[in-house]
């Protein structure tokens, strides 16, 4: 997915996230994600999900267990 959205966003299949969130980004159980966006909310990684943030996220990472690997800003 690429590009700004301005609510929140749920990835619910694998894959990489680029551009502006505005709200939130749920991460779904079992999905592979890379976030290299910049996300104005937090990031809620569901259990069973494995997350590469290289982005910048204004809020917090909430790990509900997954793997959660952090090379990028988190300003919350």
């Amino acid at each position: 997915m690429r590009g700004m959205t301005a609510g929140s966003v749920e990835m619910i299949s694998d894959g990489t996230l680029r551009g502006m969130i505005g709200g939130d980004v749920i991460v779904a159980p079992g999905v592979h994600a890379t976030i290299k966006a910049m996300v104005g909310g937090d990031v809620v990684v569901e259990r069973g999900a494995s997350v590469r943030i290289t982005g910048m996220v204004s809020g917090r990472v909430v790990n509900l267990g997954g793997a959660v690997e952090v090379r990028g800003m988190v300003a919350g």
